[in-house]
C-alpha cells in the first residue's frame, strides 16, 4: 500500500539551522543534501523535478535576454523618473505588480534594485507558479506526476502571507485529505537575512515553524491512512563578515554587461572583452574565484545560451556585493560556491531517509516512490 506524503519546504534550512531547531520534534530521520550554485530560484525546481540546473535551466532571478524582447523590457521606463523616485520600494511594486498582471505572470515576480536600463536586456525565468506547473523546463514536477496519476495534490499557495498560508495549508489536510501535500515555510529565510543565524529572531522563527510542521502533521494524519512527513531545505545560510561595494568596479569594466548579484558578479561578452574583465575583477583583491563556461559546466549550472553570465565572479563564503542589484546590505547570505556549508540543505523525515538521497536531486525520486508513481 502506497503512502500519502506530507512535503514541507523551509526557505534556508541547511543542516546548521536544522540543528539549532532541535531537528523538529517527531522527525528523528536527518541528513544533508548536496547543493547547487544558485540561489532559490534554482534549488526549488531542482527539489520539485530531481533535475540539475542543467537541466531545468533556473538558477537566478534574472537572466538575459534578446535587446528588447524580455518581459521586464517595458519597464526601462522607469529610467525617465528620477532616481529618488524610481528606486522607491513602493513604486516598484507597484510596476511588478502591473507586469504581472498584463503579462499574465503566475510566478514570483520582485524589481528589487535592478537599474532600469539593465531591463531592456533582462528577462525573468520564473514565468509561471512552480506548484502549478507541469514541467519546469521541459522537466516534470513530482507535483504533476501525482496530480497526472489521478492522486489528490494539495500545494500551498505561496502568494498568501505566511500565517495565512499556514492555517489554510491545515484546514485543507484536514477537509481535503490529500494524497500529497506541499506546504511552504519562508519566514526562517526572512529572519536570517535580517538578523543571522544566532539571533533571537531566527529562533523564534525556528519555533514557529516547528509548531506549523507538528500540527500540519497532525492534520494530515486525520485523514487516515499511513503518512510519511519530509521536511526539506533549498540550502543554509552565512552570516556576513565583509561587504564589498561593487559600483567602482562596476565603472572599470568597459564593454562588458555586468548584473551584480548578492553574491556573484555575472559577465557577458566575447573572449577578450571577458579577459580584460577578469583582470579588472581580480586586480580588486576581492576574496573570490572566476569561474568560466567550463566552470559552470562542472557545478551543472545552465550555460546553454549563456543566461546567467559567461563567466561569473563568484565571493567567498561571508563576503557580500552590497548595494547590488537585488538589495543592500544584510546579516546573512546563501548563494556560494557548491563546495561552502551554505550550499548544503537539510532534510529530515518521520521514516528512514534512503541512503541513495544526497543531493537535491534525489528528493523528487524518494516522493515519487513513496505515492508509487513514476515521472
Amino acid at each position: 500500500m502506497n503512502s500519502r506524503v506530507l512535503v514541507i519546504f523551509v526557505d534556508a534550512l541547511g543542516p546548521c539551522q536544522l540543528e539549532a531547531a532541535g531537528g523538529f520534534g517527531g522527525l528523528p530521520y536527518r541528513g544533508q543534501l548536496r547543493g547547487f550554485l544558485g540561489y532559490s530560484c534554482g534549488a526549488l525546481p531542482t527539489l520539485l523535478t530531481g533535475a540539475p540546473p542543467a537541466r531545468h535551466g533556473r538558477m537566478c532571478l534574472f537572466a538575459q535576454a534578446p535587446e528588447g524582447t524580455g518581459v521586464l523590457a517595458p519597464l526601462s521606463w522607469l529610467g525617465l523618473l528620477p532616481r529618488v523616485l524610481h528606486e522607491r520600494s513602493r513604486l516598484r511594486r507597484l510596476a511588478a505588480w502591473m507586469l504581472a498582471r498584463q503579462a499574465r505572470l503566475t510566478g514570483y515576480v520582485e524589481l528589487y534594485r535592478v537599474p532600469p536600463e539593465a531591463f531592456r536586456w533582462l528577462e525573468l525565468p520564473e514565468r509561471e507558479d512552480l506548484f502549478a506547473a507541469e514541467r519546469i523546463g521541459g522537466c516534470e514536477t513530482f507535483l504533476s506526476v501525482a496530480r497526472r496519476a489521478g492522486l489528490r495534490v494539495f500545494a500551498a499557495p505561496w502568494q498568501l502571507p505566511e500565517e495565512q498560508r499556514w492555517a489554510h495549508t491545515e484546514a485543507v489536510l484536514r477537509e481535503q485529505r490529500p494524497e500529497l501535500a506541499f506546504a511552504y515555510a519562508t519566514e526562517l529565510d526572512g529572519a536570517l537575512h535580517r538578523a543571522g543565524n544566532d539571533s533571537a529572531e531566527a529562533r523564534l522563527a525556528m519555533r514557529r515553524i516547528s509548531t506549523r510542521i507538528a500540527r500540519a502533521a497532525e492534520a494530515m494524519r486525520a485523514g487516515g491512512g499511513e503518512v510519511r512527513t519530509i521536511v526539506v531545505g533549498d540550502h543554509g545560510m552565512a552570516d556576513i563578515d565583509r561587504v564589498v561595494d561593487p559600483r567602482g568596479l562596476l565603472r572599470r569594466l568597459h564593454g562588458v554587461r555586468a548584473f551584480v548579484d548578492s553574491t556573484m558578479l555575472r559577465l557577458w561578452g566575447d573572449d577578450r572583452t571577458l579577459a580584460r574583465a577578469r583582470d579588472v575583477v581580480e586586480g580588486e583583491g576581492l576574496s573570490g574565484q572566476w569561474l568560466d563556461t567550463g566552470a559552470l559546466e562542472a557545478r551543472q549550472a545552465p550555460t546553454h545560451g549563456d543566461p546567467y553570465g559567461r563567466a561569473l565572479f563568484l565571493l567567498e563564503q561571508g563576503s557580500l556585493f552590497a548595494p547590488s542589484f537585488v538589495g543592500g546590505a544584510v546579516r546573512g547570505m546563501h548563494g556560494y560556491d557548491v563546495g561552502s556549508s551554505s550550499a548544503l540543505a537539510a532534510i529530515a523525515s518521520d521514516t528512514p531517509i534512503p541512503e541513495s538521497c544526497h543531493s537535491l536531486t534525489d528528493v523528487a525520486p524518494w516522493v515519487r516512490s513513496l505515492l508509487g508513481v513514476s515521472a
